[in-house]
C-alpha cells in the first residue's frame, strides 16, 4: 500500500502536475490521519474490555470475600447476643434481683461466660490487592468503591473500639474461678465448630453451696463487676456496629450483581 502511494506522488510529480500533487497529498495526510485515530480507537477498545475483564475477576473475588463475611457476621451477632444474655444475668444476679429460673450453677456459668469475646477479622486480600496494586479504580461503582473503604477501615475500626475489645474483666474473672471449675466449663459449656463458638448449657460440677460460694467471691469483687458493666455497655453499642457492617456487607454485594450484569 505504501508502495502504491509513493508511486502515485512520484507519477503526479514527473506530470508536473502540481495542485493535483497538493490535494492528492492532503488526502494521504487525511487518511493517515483517520488511520491512526481508528487504531486509537482500537486500541482505547482492546484497553477498555481488558479493563472490563479485570474488573469482573475483582468482582468476583470481592463476592466471595464478602459472601463468607456475611455468614461470621450473623453468627458474630448471635454470639454477642448469647454473651450480653449471659452478662445481664450475671449483674441481675450480683444487683440483687431475683433470679427465679436459674440455679446458682447456672449464674455462676453466666459470669464464666460473659467473658467470651469473638473477634470478627473481614476477609480484606481482594480489597487490600486493589489498594496496593492502584487498581481500585478498576471498580467503575463509585458507591461501592466508598463503601469498601468505609467496610474495611471507618466500620472495622468502630467495631474494634466497641465490641472488638478485650475487656479487662476477661482476665479478672479467670483469674478468680478456680482452675477445676473452668477447665469443666471449657468442655462442657463451650464448643467450637469450624470458625464458630458454640455457647451452652451444661450439667453441674459442682452443688449448688458451693456454686453459692463462689458466686459470693465474685459479687464481692466490686471491680469485677464494674468491668463487666463496662464490657456490657460496649456490647449494646458495638451490637449496632455489627449490624450496620452486616448492612453494609449486604449492600455491597447487591451493587456488585448489578454490576456483573451491566
Amino acid at each position: 500500500m505504501i508502495k502504491i502511494f509513493r508511486n502515485i506522488r512520484k507519477s503526479l510529480l514527473m506530470e508536473g502536475k502540481t495542485s493535483k500533487y497538493l490535494k492528492y497529498a492532503i488526502g494521504e495526510i487525511v487518511l493517515v490521519m483517520i488511520g491512526i485515530l481508528l487504531a486509537l480507537q482500537v486500541n482505547n477498545w482492546n484497553e477498555n474490555r481488558k479493563e472490563q475483564k479485570k474488573e469482573q475477576v475483582y468482582l468476583e473475588r470481592l463476592q466471595e470475600n464478602l459472601s463468607s463475611d456475611i455468614k461470621q457476621l450473623d453468627l458474630n451477632i448471635e454470639f454477642y447476643k448469647k454473651v450480653f444474655d449471659y452478662g445481664n444475668l450475671a449483674l441481675s444476679y450480683a444487683e440483687g434481683d431475683t433470679i427465679k429460673s436459674k440455679s446458682n450453677w447456672e449464674v455462676l456459668v453466666s459470669f464464666f461466660q460473659a467473658s467470651q469475646i469473638w473477634p470478627l477479622i473481614p476477609t480484606s486480600s481482594t480489597y487490600d490487592e486493589l489498594k496496593s496494586s492502584g487498581e481500585l479504580s478498576l471498580i467503575q461503582s463509585i458507591d461501592l468503591r466508598n463503601n469498601l473503604s468505609y467496610y474495611h477501615g471507618g466500620g472495622l475500626d468502630r467495631y474494634n473500639h466497641t465490641v472488638g475489645i478485650k475487656p479487662p474483666y476477661r482476665k479478672m474473672v479467670r483469674g478468680l474461678i478456680p482452675t477445676k471449675i473452668q477447665n469443666y466449663m471449657w468442655e462442657n459449656c463451650h464448643a467450637t465448630k469450624n470458625d464458630s463458638q458454640i455457647l451452652k448449657a451444661c450439667d453441674p460440677y459442682i452443688n449448688e453451696k458451693v456454686s453459692k460460694n463462689e458466686l459470693d467471691k465474685l459479687v464481692q469483687n466490686t471491680q469485677l463487676l464494674e468491668e463487666l458493666r463496662y464490657y456490657m455497655s460496649g456490647i449494646k453499642v458495638g451490637m449496632s456496629t455489627i449490624v450496620e457492617q452486616r448492612k453494609l456487607c449486604q449492600r455491597m454485594l447487591d451493587d456488585i450483581k448489578k454490576a456483573q450484569h451491566n
